[in-house]
């Protein structure tokens, strides 16, 4: 995964809402610049930076909302989305595609038959979804986005203190500083993940561990963008909430094939005559993947929960709360 690109001229003693402009552009060019090598399909890792890329930009957008009109930047967020919905559909393939392969390796000689049925039914479902993607990443429609977002940007920027409804101030100069909201936004997202970390008690609950997984990544982004204001201090606590996000990140993959499978196992019980034949072997691979995504998901709660167990020990949330507020 690329890193994210340094923004540069921000002052951090400067106001909010003079760093919006400073951050949107940028962040959107770093997306754009990589259109070039998600269309380059011999490796996915392009579609994969520029979703990450994408989900940069759209977090800030987010982190920003209160000092953006959000009429005039709504046009510009829809087709963000809409870019990154066509990334993910994509990047989900690839990864599907990826792991199945890697599984294979380790099965025997009928699973194996079994599993190429599937990543072969992967693979033709891949091959639209990849069509899609260049339609919706033609280069005059993302450079037309390009100067639209810029224009809607620069007409959408509230000098203004964070306030709901933003309302428009004569004097660029007010408003909180941009390290007093970075620090207003870290603080609020760092609480809606520890109000959400009761999840890793409920290991069987999909859904909000799922939640936990979105709230680590909405405090990890504004982090990174953040980041300059307080030097190296965030770095360690930066590569932890990463790691959190990688495990439940992890976690919510193997429940999303464990729904998959379970349903696809469920529908060929109740119906011989299927969508489409079922030979026993893909069958066979069917349970043989459901069983160890179970594993695996075992794993990696494991793993998510014995962070969260450090973190209290090591009074993680206090620390990072007390480094934001030097």
């Amino acid at each position: 995964m690329a890193r994210a690109k340094e923004i540069l001229g921000i002052e951090c003693d400067g106001t909010a809402t003079e760093g919006v402009r400073l951050v949107l552009g940028p962040r959107f060019e770093e997306m754009f610049l990589l259109r070039k090598a998600a269309l380059d399909f011999k490796d996915p890792e392009g579609v994969h930076d520029m979703r990450v890329a994408s989900r940069r930009l759209r977090s800030a957008l987010k982190d920003f909302a209160p000092h953006l009109r959000k009429a005039k930047i709504a046009a510009a967020r829809k087709h963000l989305k809409e870019i990154a919905d066509k990334l993910g559909v994509v990047r989900d393939y690839d990864v599907a595609i990826i792991a199945l392969e890697k599984l294979q390796k380790k099965a025997n000689s009928e699973i194996s038959s079994g599993l190429q049925r599937i990543i072969d039914d992967q693979k033709t479902k891949l091959d639209p979804a990849r069509k899609e993607l260049v339609q919706t990443l033609n280069y005059k429609n993302l450079s037309r986005l390009k100067r639209d977002f810029r224009q809607a940007v620069e007409g959408a920027t509230v000098h203004q203190a964070a306030t709901n409804p933003p309302t428009p101030d004569p004097n660029p100069k007010s408003g909180p500083t941009y390290k007093v909201y970075a620090r207003s936004t870290l603080l609020k997202r760092l609480k809606e993940l520890e109000a959400l970390s009761p999840s890793l008690y409920k290991p069987q609950e999909v859904k909000p561990l799922h939640d936990m997984r979105i709230a680590a990544k909405r405090l990890r982004y504004p982090m990174e963008l953040f980041a300059a204001c307080w030097g190296d201090q965030l770095e360690a606590f930066s590569r932890q909430v990463a790691q959190m996000q990688s495990s439940l990140g992890e976690l919510h993959d193997c429940d999303l094939w464990i729904e998959h499978f379970g349903k696809r196992l469920s529908r060929l019980k109740k119906k011989a005559n299927s969508e489409r034949a079922t030979s026993q072997d893909e069958r066979d691979a069917m349970i043989w993947l459901l069983s160890d995504f179970t594993r695996l998901r075992t794993k990696h709660f494991r793993a998510a929960l014995a962070l969260w167990h450090e973190w209290e020990e090591k009074d993680f949330c206090n620390r990072l709360t007390a480094t934001l507020r030097t």
